[in-house]
């Protein structure tokens, strides 16, 4: 029934080419459905044979304790995404097949066939880049400068460009139109691309000078006026900064705002390891007198003094205000929770109707907010609880 149908034809050129004639419709259709099966079973097989030879050795070599980029591209599963690449070329080399066919029909899904492999192809290797990307961000915030040196908005920009090399290369391949011919397109487009990507550049400039010049971290402790925000950094993106506040609200601020508007930044606090206490006591002015040796004796027999109290009468009359401050020095350099490498410092500043202020200016070695807090609480209440030992009062409204 096949005999005297295939025949191999050699051209001018020296090169051997297979055809296949036949008057019976019936022989040709068989061969139609064997050709289309056998394009068929081989993508197939080249899908699984690829995926499991390629998933076998990438987890062989995954095993490697030097190895862990490997291994988090195989958790993000990179290769599986790369073997449909394998059926879709074999698709793309059997279109001509089905050109050259003199087949009813079957001729014309030649070239929507290689159309749409290579257009799978674009697609495909698309997933597989933002999977070799996730497993890049993954695999870098294992390492211990990953906070300081967030790359997410870097990755973020690849995405783009990937984007908009993949839309590109598809219209391309639809059109069947060159690349370039559309790229001239681009260059008169560069205004309408600034205004709708406005703040993905802007963000860009900002994400590489906070990078470059180490401004801020994931884990940062920041404040932003005008935005409301307050609290802990928690992602680092291209176009946006996530805080989440104190009372757990996340604010969601531009990237570019830390450049233009005035940013407060605690890490250097954090680093030094002594967070700062500032606290006026406004003192009652009436209350102010030179001691005497009544108060001497009074403060003498006191047990409520937690630091040692210089009583001599050797020198300058002192007044009871002045006592009062030479005290709180020896308290705060005495109290454990007091860096006493720091500034150190309890000074009078100038007189208001709010009475004469007795400023306490330290600072506390834990920068925990919870610890600090309950320190400062518990070293103002001893001294508010210490000032009428000394004959002073704290002013107040009546």
């Amino acid at each position: 029934m096949f005999d005297g149908i295939f025949h191999i034809v050699t051209d001018r050129d020296g090169h051997r080419h297979f055809y296949v004639y036949t008057d019976s419709a019936f022989v040709a259709t068989l061969l139609v459905i064997a050709l289309l099966l056998l394009i068929a079973i081989v993508s197939t097989l080249g899908y699984y044979l690829t995926r499991f030879i390629m998933l076998r050795i990438v987890a062989r070599l995954a095993r490697g304790e030097r190895r862990m980029w490997l291994r988090s591209a195989e958790k993000h599963k990179v290769f599986d995404r790369l073997a449909p690449l394998v059926p879709a070329y074999l698709l793309y080399l059997s279109a001509p097949l089905l050109s050259g066919l003199s087949f009813p029909v079957v001729y014309l899904l030649g070239a929507p066939l290689e159309t749409l492999s290579a257009c799978y192809m674009v697609l495909t290797t698309l997933r597989a880049a933002f999977a070799f990307l996730a497993s890049i961000e993954d695999r870098y915030s294992h390492y211990p400068h990953a906070a300081e040196r967030p790359i997410k908005s870097f990755l973020q920009v690849t995405t783009i460009a990937l984007y908009i090399a993949a839309l590109i290369a598809l219209i391309s391949l639809l059109l069947h139109r060159s690349p370039a011919y559309f790229l001239t397109g681009v260059s008169a487009m560069t205004a309408l691309l600034i205004i709708i990507f406005r703040d993905s550049l802007l963000g860009f400039v900002a994400s590489i000078q906070l990078a470059a010049y180490d401004m801020l971290r994931v884990g940062d402790w920041i404040e932003v006026p005008g935005f409301v925000a307050d609290g802990t950094v928690i992602d680092i993106a291209l176009n946006t900064i996530k805080v989440q506040n104190f009372d757990n609200s996340i604010v969601t601020i531009p990237s570019y705002v830390l450049l233009t508007n005035g940013v407060k930044n605690w890490r250097g606090m954090v680093e030094s390891g002594g967070r700062r206490l500032k606290h006026p006591i406004h003192m009652d002015v009436d209350s102010i007198r030179f001691c005497d040796d009544e108060m001497l004796a009074k403060l003498s027999a006191s047990t409520d003094l937690m630091a040692p109290l210089s009583l001599s009468n050797e020198g300058p009359r002192l007044t009871n205000l002045g006592l009062f401050r030479h005290y709180l020095v020896g308290y705060f350099r005495q109290h454990p929770a007091v860096r006493t490498d720091m500034p150190l410092i309890v000074r009078l500043l100038q007189a208001t109707e709010f009475g004469v202020p007795l400023e306490v200016f330290l600072f506390v070695n834990d920068t925990d907010w919870h610890s600090y807090e309950r320190i400062q609480s518990d070293m103002l209440d001893h001294v508010y609880g210490i000032v009428p030992l000394f004959g002073l009062r704290v002013w107040q409204k009546r």
